[in-house]
């Protein structure tokens, strides 16, 4: 009998040669966009798209009214999105896959801040658009828009765009840097119950604080912001972004380093 010749090992797949030819960290982010797009293309447009209905509250509250709502949905919306990426994470199913990812763990905690960074891009975008969509509705003249208009204490002229921009995108950067270390170490349903309960709280009554704030308190909390130019708000703003995100991705590391899967 003739004796037999070891079998030559079959290919890699190519997943896995694609994997190995790429920074490990990106493989994570793909990870990442497929469980946001798992519902399927149309589904994902919408959910991605439906931040632009917020302005057309500036129909029934005034654009100046409606951009506090605008920039307090949008931000708690896309960071709510950013939770979204932890749905498996803890899982025990997903947490053996975890363990056997051709990937560090140094590095899925890299890909997972990487994939908030496309998130944060998006919600800037997105915030921008309302912005000018706000703008035309303001120029808009409806019955609507006219009984609206007179609830303004101040013009949608008169609010320091740069500042408030900052403002948002800088409390956008605390969710995230807050919440990610929260669902590292927790299962996602009680870090969701816990932690979103305490921010859409928050969220609310600021809100509703700076719509019923006098008008005086207004102007002068205004005329306060404008004092800065835009670019002092710019280095403040990612200073402070940076220390936090910094603090945060030190502890999540450390808690996913150390976490039994």
């Amino acid at each position: 009998m003739t004796a037999m010749t070891p079998q030559t090992p079959v290919a890699a797949p190519t997943a896995v040669r694609r994997a190995g030819a790429r920074p490990s960290f990106l493989l994570m982010m793909r990870l990442d966009y497929e469980t946001i797009t798992d519902s399927g293309a149309s589904t994902t447009l919408v959910s991605v798209l439906c931040p632009l209905l917020f302005p057309l509250l500036g129909f029934l509250i005034g654009a100046v009214g409606a951009t506090a709502i605008c920039l307090t949905l949008t931000v708690g919306y896309w960071a709510l999105l950013v939770a979204g990426l932890f749905v498996n994470t803890n899982a025990a199913q997903s947490g053996r896959l975890s363990a056997l990812l051709p990937v560090t763990r140094a590095h899925q905690v890299v890909g997972r801040y990487l994939s908030a960074g496309v998130i944060a891009l998006i919600c800037l975008a997105q915030i921008l658009v309302q912005y000018v969509m706000l703008w035309l509705i303001a120029l808009t003249p409806t019955p609507l828009h006219g009984a609206a208009a007179g609830r303004d204490a101040v013009t949608l002229a008169q609010i320091p765009l740069a500042p408030v921009t900052a403002a948002a995108m800088a409390a956008f950067v605390l969710i995230v840097a807050l919440e990610m270390p929260f669902y590292y170490a927790l299962e996602f349903a009680k870090a969701s119950s816990w932690f979103w309960s305490a921010v859409f709280m928050i969220a609310a009554l600021a809100a509703i604080w700076i719509m019923l704030v006098p008008d005086g308190v207004q102007r002068s909390v205004l005329g306060a912001l404008a004092v800065l130019p835009a670019w002092g708000w710019a280095v403040a703003g990612v200073a402070c972004c940076a220390a936090a995100i910094a603090v945060s991705y030190a502890v999540s590391r450390r808690i996913w380093l150390r976490k039994e899967l």
